[in-house]
C-alpha cells in the first residue's frame, strides 16, 4: 500500500505546529527550572526524531519536490523547538545561548 506523503506531511505539520505552541508557551513559564526544561528538550528531541524517520522513509521512495520542501520546513519548526530549549536549558544554567547565522 502506498503512502500518502500529503497527508501525512499534513498529519506532521499540525502537530509540529501544536507542539511548538505548547513548548513556546511553557518556556514563558517563570517558575520553570532546569529540569523540567530538560524534559521538554528531551520530548523535543523525540518527536524530531520520529520525523527524521519520516524524512529517511521519503528519501527512499520518489516524492515530489514541493513534498520534500514541505518536509524541510517541518523539520525547521523540529529544529527550531530544539534550538528553543536548549537555549532555555543554557540560560538556566548560565550559559550563552546557541547562536547560528542567519542563511
Amino acid at each position: 500500500m502506498p503512502i500518502d506523503w500529503t497527508s501525512t506531511l499534513q498529519e506532521q505539520a499540525e502537530f509540529a505546529t501544536r507542539i511548538a505552541e505548547d513548548v513556546a508557551a511553557t518556556l514563558e513559564l517563570p517558575q520553570l527550572n532546569d529540569v523540567q526544561v530538560l524534559r521538554l528538550h528531551r520530548v523535543v528531541e523525540q518527536g524530531a526524531s520520529t520525523f527524521d524517520r519520516i524524512l529517511d522513509e521519503m528519501d527512499q521512495h520518489d516524492v515530489d519536490n514541493d513534498l520534500i520542501e514541505a518536509a524541510d520546513g517541518i523539520a525547521d519548526i523540529w529544529t527550531s523547538l530544539s534550538i528553543s530549549t536548549a537555549n532555555k536549558l543554557r540560560a538556566l544554567q548560565g550559559l550563552a545561548p546557541i547562536e547560528f547565522p542567519e542563511s
